[in-house]
């Protein structure tokens, strides 16, 4: 039987919330003790990494959060999409942002146990929760149980909406084979609705990238510290399109950071970019 645990990923959504939150992407609202030690820590790293190689993981995860969010906010204000499901959300600060800005939205953050009661606790302490914006758990592993993707999904969406889901430094800790049943089974589930999108990032298995040995070498030591399989699935942009169409998906648009260096405020780095995100329609 699989193993459907992954929440040795969790560490991880405390650094990215406290990326977020220094530079202006979130609020106090996700300020945690865990975050602040972890960036503050990782800083020495990042300014070598920066001098060194000419980027950052900073970087990274910054560019693919702006873009992120351009290709959602494009999906509610051009294709009228009322209705987002963010899987392992973590600290991510979208469904405060989205909803107040947004005042026709449902938005649904949606995680694993324990990080989900501790992102439900901070939006309490708020009052940030309400009708529109809920938090619910979620296992995109797990098949016939109350947290399965399906079984969500028809309890907790209305199914004359519009729908968009979002998932953020997710998919590379799972290897293909596992990552593919998810995808093919939401593909499938998104077309129960008027209109299904899904947006995600992803990091290719760039060869050709001047950096390939320390990315390997990161790579290995992200799969250790998370006690996960860290996976990089695709070699080049026809490859995710194809994979992304053959498991039930009809449009798939890939957005590179370099695309944005001259539209979005997103930091730009000396050598190419690493990461993808990918715009997927049913």
């Amino acid at each position: 039987m699989a193993n459907t645990d992954s929440s040795g990923i969790s560490f991880t959504a405390y650094y990215t919330g406290e990326v977020w939150r220094q530079h202006g992407l979130s609020s106090e609202v996700f300020n945690t003790p865990q975050g602040k030690t972890l960036y503050y820590l990782g800083q020495p790293f990042e300014k070598v990494a920066r001098a060194v190689a000419g980027f950052s993981t900073q970087t990274t995860l910054l560019q693919r959060h702006h873009i992120i969010d351009y290709v959602v906010k494009k999906a509610i204000q051009e294709q009228g999409v009322t209705q987002i499901v963010e899987i392992a959300c973590g600290l991510s600060p979208r469904g405060v942002r989205f909803c107040q800005e947004f005042p026709n939205l449902h938005y649904i953050e949606a995680d694993l146990p324990a990080m989900l009661a501790h992102k439900q606790r901070l939006l309490t302490e708020h009052g940030l929760l309400n009708a529109r914006h809920r938090v619910v758990g979620i296992n995109i592993l797990e098949q016939n149980t109350p947290d399965a993707l399906e079984v969500v999904f028809k309890r907790e969406l209305d199914p004359q909406r519009k729908t968009l889901v979002i998932t953020e430094g997710l998919i590379n800790y799972f290897d293909y084979s596992t990552i593919s049943i998810f995808w093919k089974n939401l593909a499938q589930v998104l077309k129960q609705f008027p209109a299904g999108a899904y947006v995600s990032d992803l990091y290719p298995n760039f060869a050709w990238h001047p950096m390939t040995k320390l990315i390997n070498t990161f790579v290995y030591g992200l799969s250790f510290a998370t006690q996960s399989s860290v996976t990089l699935h695709f070699k080049n942009q026809q490859d995710i399109e194809h994979s992304l169409k053959q498991l039930g998906f009809a449009q798939t648009k890939v957005h590179i950071p370099e695309a944005y260096y001259d539209a979005l405020p997103i930091p730009t780095q000396r050598i190419a970019s690493l990461v993808r995100v990918i715009e997927n329609w049913v």
